[in-house]
């Protein structure tokens, strides 16, 4: 480190956040129980409806 005040210091790297990919709005039909699981179980779990939709797509992919 040049400065003297940072002599003593660690450079430390870190992962830059991935570039912010657009969200696109999408119509779909489901069965009303279904949507009812869906939606308390993204409520249960911290997640909103599209963000749930989005993981679990995410994961049968990567299967």
């Amino acid at each position: 480190m040049a400065s003297a005040e940072n002599r003593e210091g660690v450079a430390v790297l870190i992962e830059a956040p991935a570039e912010e990919v657009k969200s696109v709005p999408v119509n779909v039909t489901l069965p009303a129980d279904v949507l009812s699981e869906i939606d308390h179980y993204a409520e249960q779990h911290g997640f909103t409806r599209s963000g749930f939709l989005a993981q679990a797509a995410k994961k049968a992919i990567a299967a």
